[in-house]
């Protein structure tokens, strides 16, 4: 009887675990679709921010590192999102 008792624990540590794993990655995904909405906000006020600029060269400075800013991130969130699936 301890047999069949030692494995029904088992089993709901496994349930446990797998519904554990289950809910991190749904906020995990959450998580990271906030993060990109922030950044692409971010991105896009700076390129207002270069469109608005009084300079060639400022224009110039800012929309690169707003690209820059952008591919980093599409990079990360990718990265994440493949460990989260």
């Amino acid at each position: 009887m301890s047999t069949d008792a030692t494995f029904a624990a088992g089993e709901q540590v496994r349930e446990y675990g797998e519904r554990a794993s289950e809910t991190s990655r749904v906020f995990g995904r959450q998580y990271i679709d906030a993060y990109e909405r922030a950044v692409q906000s971010a991105v896009e006020l700076e390129r207002a921010a270069a469109d608005a600029a009084p300079a060639d060269w400022i224009k110039t400075v800012i929309s690169a590192h707003a690209s820059f800013v952008a591919d980093v991130n599409a990079a990360y969130v990718g990265a994440v999102r493949s460990v989260l699936n």
